[in-house]
């Protein structure tokens, strides 16, 4: 649990430092997320904090407050950030995390946690919030047009694009195929990462970077330089994702 909510940490405050040298009017800029300013890319990342932190503590109401009103769930951390000041935004994720890494660290690493997709062991869990951060910050990046520093932490987004593979096809209404695919990486130190069978006639090739962008779904593969060799390898880029829900409509590509 260490290593991931020192990284989930190293993650959260990245962007927290990024926002920081926001003006306020950059706040209500629009982002590449439809319907969203970049308070509300923020502000969904405050509340979903504060959404996990209640599960670890036993609290599952949002479940069915989910059940209940559906896509509409996610609105409701912008809801409340559109009624705050950049500043007060900024306090409010400050404090909700701070108290989320706590908990995390204090939980049996072998423990399942509820989630709105499938439930998850606290590491994955813990791995889920920084995936999570790191894919809005994006959006945040992209609405004033600077390049995040990636680093190795996106070893964590790719692990779970490899393991969410079944729910991916699932979320899309297909059956998992038996084909195993492998995926290769190179991280931003340049070393490598990789996951699957060696022998796997299907694999994906490229950068970290690209390959996360596309597994969170803020870029379209052909717009990457990602070796996509083999048929399912095809398929899966397709439809990968790392997060729970919906795959909504996702990014359209720029190349043709």
């Amino acid at each position: 649990m260490q290593e991931i909510v020192t990284d989930l940490k190293a993650e959260q405050k990245a962007l927290d430092d990024f926002l920081s040298t926001l003006k306020d009017e950059q706040w209500d800029l629009p982002t590449p997320a439809e319907g969203w300013m970049m308070r509300d890319c923020v502000s969904h990342i405050a509340h979903i904090d504060e959404v996990a932190t209640a599960f670890l503590g036993g609290d599952y109401a949002a479940l069915d407050e989910a059940a209940k009103i559906g896509m509409a769930f996610n609105e409701i951390g912008p809801k409340r950030g559109r009624a705050m000041k950049p500043s007060q935004i900024l306090e409010w994720w400050r404090n909700v995390r701070e108290t989320e890494c706590a908990h995390l660290m204090k939980t049996d690493p072998k423990a399942r946690i509820p989630w709105f997709g499938p439930a998850m062991g606290a590491r994955a869990f813990a791995t889920a919030r920084l995936m999570e951060t790191w894919a809005h910050g994006l959006d945040c990046y992209d609405t004033v047009s600077i390049e995040p520093v990636d680093t190795d932490r996106l070893r964590h987004v790719a692990m779970i694009a490899y393991l969410a593979r079944p729910f991916a096809y699932s979320v899309n209404g297909l059956e998992a195929p038996n084909t195993p695919i492998r995926i290769e990486l190179v991280l931003p130190s340049s070393q490598a990462w990789s996951q699957g069978p060696e022998d796997a006639k299907d694999i994906i090739r490229g950068t970290a970077s690209e390959f996360c962008r596309v597994a969170v779904r803020r870029r379209h593969w052909k717009d990457t330089r990602l070796e996509v060799i083999g048929s399912e390898a095809r398929r899966f880029i397709e439809i990968v994702q790392t997060y729970a829900g919906p795959p909504g409509s996702g990014r359209k590509p720029k190349k043709q």
